[in-house]
């Protein structure tokens, strides 16, 4: 029996779909869409907007034979683990062959087995409401472990015992604060359990892996659930390898202030957790093999000292570096944490916006090239260039924009004290 009304008369699937699963059934195969897509489906979601998931008990070369000569174009990177991509209609879809798993205590990476039946395969997936299957063929909804009941429940269950599932791939723990979060789910008091006891099995996982998934739970309107989670139970401290993190108790109001209707800036909320977790920046962003691009934008973030709104010479320097839209990030990352409240929030940018406008950093920087300064002062290249040129926008910078002629005579002055 269908728990969401009318919700199976409502499934459609997209063209690519459909004749795919025409061609598979002709052949004589099984040919199910799995995953997320069936999840958001009975929750009523927009769906299908990314690649299409599909699972059967055709082998991968099989598989191939089928999509190969209705497909513009094949990947074939996952063959060995049993998925064959490809793009029918002008939409990417992935068949993957029924699979088993059987993991060692060493690594998160399974061992794959091809297998014959549906239901081991939806055994292997994270979570209930991520491990049910609708065959393309008839529409039917395969749901053996009770996903569409967990849904309608807004509880998140694993399909096998929560300490096998999280002890195969601890990395689901991360996933279950995401999904608690997004989905706005409740936990399950074993899962709960589970995790607690298992979260140093995250020392196994890649740090790659844990800023993908913490970059997706920081990138939701509200994670708060999922921080809460994983603080909870240990897996975040157990995540950025530190012990022992504050209480959560103690970071709660700041948790709730990330939540927004907004734009999301995942990199003022890497720089909260930062905060609030006392973790070093640079001592993380190696841990978690952070890009370049973000780590440097994390050590703008919480590297910069905001001033009190009347120091004028601090907030000048803050218009050269690092600029307007980096100050008013930091700002934000200040009144997350609770170091500024709103008002004093409001003074400070209403200050540093005004005088951005009045003396922006064109006006700020040295009137000078490096060229100027050698033909003012008939010297080669060299370090008193340099020299001088930075003594310049510290003038600028203390005092206010220069102009040409106070410049050369600053540089005139700067030269002869060397």
């Amino acid at each position: 029996m269908c728990i969401f009304p009318n919700m199976a008369d409502a499934i459609t699937l997209p063209s690519a779909a459909q004749r795919v699963g025409e061609l598979f059934q002709a052949a004589g195969f099984e040919l199910f869409v799995v995953g997320g897509a069936v999840r958001d489906q009975l929750l009523g979601l927009d769906t299908f907007a990314d690649d299409i998931d599909m699972t059967t008990n055709a082998r991968p070369a099989d598989i191939l034979a089928i999509v190969d000569p209705i497909a513009t174009a094949v990947w074939r990177q996952g063959e060995r683990f049993g998925t064959i991509g490809a793009t029918v209609l002008n939409r990417a879809i992935e068949i993957t062959t029924y699979r088993s798993e059987t993991y060692t205590g060493e690594s998160r990476k399974p061992v794959v087995g091809f297998g014959d039946d549906l239901g081991t395969d939806l055994s292997r997936r994270d979570f209930t409401i991520n491990a049910m299957a609708r065959s393309v063929h008839t529409g039917e909804l395969h749901d053996p472990f009770g996903g569409e009941a967990d849904l309608a429940a807004r509880v998140l269950r694993t399909p096998l015992a929560p300490d096998v599932s999280f002890g195969d791939d601890p990395l689901r723990m991360l996933r279950a604060a995401r999904f608690v979060a997004r989905l706005d789910l409740s936990l399950d008091d074993e899962l709960k359990r589970a995790a607690t006891q298992l979260a140093d099995r995250m020392s196994i996982v890649s740090g790659e892996r844990v800023f993908a998934e913490l970059e997706r739970l920081l990138g939701l309107a509200n994670p708060e659930r999922g921080l809460q989670f994983l603080w909870e139970t240990g897996v975040l401290r157990a995540s950025f390898d530190r012990a022992p993190l504050p209480s959560y108790e103690t970071v709660i109001q700041s948790v709730r202030r990330l939540h927004t209707s907004g734009p999301i800036d995942t990199a003022i909320r890497w720089a909260v957790l930062c905060d609030l977790t006392g973790v070093d920046v640079d001592e993380l962003a190696e841990q978690l093999r952070m890009s370049t691009d973000r780590s440097r934008d994390l050590e703008v973030l919480t590297g910069t000292t905001l001033p009190e709104p009347d120091d004028t010479p601090a907030l000048r320097r803050l218009v050269l570096r690092p600029g307007p839209d980096d100050v008013r990030r930091v700002v934000e990352v200040y009144r997350l944490t609770g170091a500024l409240d709103a008002a004093a929030a409001s003074a400070l940018l209403d200050a540093f916006d005004g005088l951005a406008a009045r003396e922006p950093a064109e006006k700020l920087r040295c009137p000078l090239s490096g060229a100027d300064v050698m033909e003012l002062l008939d010297i080669e290249p060299g370090p008193l260039v340099g020299r001088v040129r930075n003594a310049l926008e510290a003038l600028a910078i203390q005092h206010g924009p220069l102009s040409v002629a106070d410049a050369e005579q600053a540089a005139r002055e700067v030269a002869a004290a060397q």
